[in-house]
């Protein structure tokens, strides 16, 4: 019976939401100190650093002009209670870059929201926009549930974003539709589930996967496998799935 899968460190599972979530929540100091919250997109950089596009006629720009302290909240994409789905709070202050910093980060960005063209760098200070990087101090990790933490720093930047991100739902959808029987092996090898009669993967990152399997008598349960190494890009986790395949028939 397999060793219980490894996970993603909750540091991890922080840079790989922030960096995939389309937009977030940005709160800055408002007038009479209160509060005020915008949605804005956002790309991230090497180190995990938001990189913020913002207006100059907006009301979060002019506040954080006058108090560089703000905190930006991503949400993770999924249905069902939202309270569920994780969620990170990346706490920091703001600052304007200009300079070779200026061109580097707008790069970045253009990369990630190749629609926005206020972020040409010969014309974005025209369309009154500048970009911005939060300087992260620290991070809050909430993964639905029962499962939250606060990350420092350090820690934060020096975590990886899941590289199989982008293609896990992908290779979930894959194994499910024309590789079902595989993943009821999987449970009834490697997990001990003989009764397994059907099983469905649902999630997939660097380290393993989970699968809900369902048993005769209809009960549902969860199970993370472990890959065999680490997976990193789509066609190591095809060869992953064929080696499991292959150690669960022998």
């Amino acid at each position: 019976m397999a060793s219980p899968a490894p996970e993603p460190s909750d540091a991890e599972l922080a840079r790989t939401l922030i960096a995939a979530a389309p937009t977030a929540a940005l709160s800055t100091i408002g007038e009479g100190g209160f509060p005020f919250g915008s949605l804005v997109t956002h790309a991230v950089d090497a180190a995990g650093r938001p990189l913020l596009l913002l207006s100059e006629l907006a009301e979060h720009t002019r506040n954080l002009v006058a108090d560089p302290r703000a905190s930006l909240m991503a949400v993770q994409d999924g249905d069902g209670d939202p309270l569920a789905l994780g969620r990170v709070t990346v706490v920091g202050e703001v600052s304007v870059l200009s300079g070779d910093e200026r061109t580097a980060t707008l790069a970045v960005y253009r990369d990630t929201h190749p629609g926005a063209f206020y972020a040409d760098p010969t014309t974005i200070e025209d369309h009154g926009f500048r970009i911005y990087r939060l300087e992260v101090s620290s991070v809050r990790y909430v993964g639905g549930f029962g499962r939250m933490s606060w990350v420092d720093a350090a820690g934060y930047t020096s975590a990886e974003p899941d590289p199989l991100r982008p293609h896990a739902a992908r290779i979930a959808r894959h194994m499910n539709d024309d590789h079902a029987d595989s993943l009821v092996l999987f449970a009834r090898v490697f997990a001990g589930r003989t009764d397994t009669v059907e099983a469905r993967m649902v999630g997939c990152d660097r380290y393993g996967f989970a699968m809900l399997t369902r048993d005769a008598g209809g009960e549902e349960k969860d199970l993370r496998l472990p890959f065999r190494s680490d997976v990193t890009t789509p066609d190591a986790a095809r060869a992953a799935m064929v080696e499991l395949v292959r150690e669960a028939r022998t």
